[in-house]
């Protein structure tokens, strides 16, 4: 049928709404049969629609599988025990269900000029849309602050994960509910059947206090969350390094329920090697005799030290995941502020098309990216290098030529007396701390030191 609306069909329409109608209906050829209750693509993304679908496409896709595969390493390794990880867990949930559900959607009411989902989606689509958003950002509240509490004081007990992420979500609903409230659906059907037959338009209902609501979920959805966020790991970074020497054996205990007992409180400046059977020059020991005297102590204080270097790894990555949510969120909260300000006509809706389908793709690439910088987390230097020699991104042969090296180095290394082996060593004699660091570099604070006229070892291990 062809669009011929006269004045008498336009008159049961309410009078705040003509003109977002007459917008509308511009859209549309006058001259052409046209089926509203057929889907139809925007003029302008009927070039470059195919190229959305396949950016979207692959977010989908890749989001939704690296998501399953986090969450499946977090539950095989029982790493859900810790609360980062079930919170990551919590993560992984709410960017799922940005994959499955809401960038689907998302992408063709985008893409569509009509609107041909009915009334009930008309109101659910925009919470569906920010729920999952909400979630996320509390979440990462949650982990700085659980993170500030663990490193600020290890001895209390660690926020109930399970028990926060069900309250991020009820949170994230509570937040959402007035929604409808802003939202209109408007059935032109019941206006103008003949014309306008399984026709719909949803618009925000333009409000006088809309922009102070908006202006009021920007700050306390985003701005107020990142700050709080920043500020708790700007705290919880400073806690971390000022955990030096016995209060980092205090952390690691208090972190692994430690039961070993000290009974001597004072220092004894003495580690007792097997070699040779001699005591020499050492650091902090408390007298603790299990197996060997005094290496017991030097061994707790070697595990402290690979503990706080754990957690400097755990808050680096974390602070990545945040700041990444953080940076790809922004030009879509921001063009949602601006929009409110700015009138949208037909001749500029174009630009508003493109550019808001470009900004919530960019919104929700941290579905990617957080399992990707969880898989980099948990893996190896050795297990990177080969990744980026499968990727020519490094020298295959000079990889392999120095994991080479490094077998055919342990080789020849000799076993070394009384239970202790060197894995490295230096060239030159010195002093050299036991710590947990991948190749040298060793922090003194706090670390077992070995002195050694031939032969000094970077890091020691015992040998049953």
């Amino acid at each position: 049928m062809k669009m011929q609306v006269t004045r008498e069909d336009i008159d049961g329409i309410p009078t705040q709404w003509l003109q977002t109608v007459a917008n509308y209906l511009m859209g549309f050829r006058n001259d052409t049969v046209v089926d509203f209750s057929q889907p139809h693509l925007r003029p302008s993304v009927i070039g470059i629609y195919p190229l959305f679908i396949l950016m979207y496409a692959i977010l989908i896709l890749a989001g939704t599988l690296m998501n399953f595969a986090m969450v499946y390493h977090i539950v095989k390794y029982r790493f859900y025990r810790d609360p980062t990880y079930a919170f990551l867990i919590n993560l992984a949930i709410s960017d799922v269900v940005k994959c499955i559900f809401v960038l689907p959607m998302t992408l063709t009411v985008l893409l569509l000029q009509n609107w041909i989902f009915g009334k009930f989606l008309c109101y659910f689509l925009p919470m569906l849309q920010d729920i999952p958003l909400h979630v996320s950002m509390m979440t990462y509240l949650m982990i700085a602050g659980d993170r500030f509490r663990l490193l600020s004081d290890p001895g209390k007990p660690r926020i109930p994960a399970f028990v926060c992420a069900l309250g991020a979500w009820f949170f994230a609903i509570c937040i959402v509910l007035p929604y409808p409230i802003y939202t209109t659906y408007l059935d032109l059907e019941r206006f103008m059947k003949q014309h306008f037959e399984g026709m719909g338009i949803c618009v925000a209902n333009l409000a006088d206090d809309m922009q102070e609501y908006m202006r009021g979920l920007f700050i306390g959805t985003y701005v107020a969350p990142l700050t709080i966020t920043a500020y708790l790991y700007v705290k919880a970074s400073r806690e971390l390094q000022s955990q030096e020497g016995p209060l980092a054996v205090a952390m690691f205990e208090a972190r692994t329920g430690d039961v070993y007992s000290r009974h001597s409180s004072h220092a004894s400046n003495d580690i007792t090697s097997a070699r040779d059977g001699k005591r020499e020059s050492g650091s902090v020991c408390t007298g603790g005799t299990v197996g060997l005297p005094g290496l017991t102590a030097a061994y707790d204080l070697y595990n402290a030290e690979l503990d706080v270097r754990k957690e400097k790894r755990t808050q680096k990555y974390l602070i990545f995941m945040v700041s990444v949510y953080a940076i790809c969120l922004c030009p879509l909260m921001v063009l949602r502020l601006a929009k409110l300000a700015l009138m949208e006509t037909y001749e500029n809706s174009g630009h508003f098309d493109i550019t808001f389908t470009m900004f919530v793709w960019v919104a929700f690439m941290p579905t990617v990216t957080t399992p990707a910088l969880y898989a980099s987390w948990q893996m190896s230097r050795s297990a990177k290098e080969r990744l980026r020699g499968y990727f020519r991104f490094s020298n295959r042969r000079l990889t392999r030529a120095c994991e080479d090296g490094v077998r055919m180095a342990a080789r020849r290394t000799p076993r070394r007396p009384g239970g202790l082996t060197n894995v490295a060593y230096t060239q030159h004699a010195r002093t050299e701390s036991v710590t947990g660091s991948n190749g040298g570099g060793g922090s003194s604070r706090g670390s077992a030191s070995l002195h050694s006229p031939d032969l000094t070892p970077n890091r020691v291990i015992l040998v049953q």
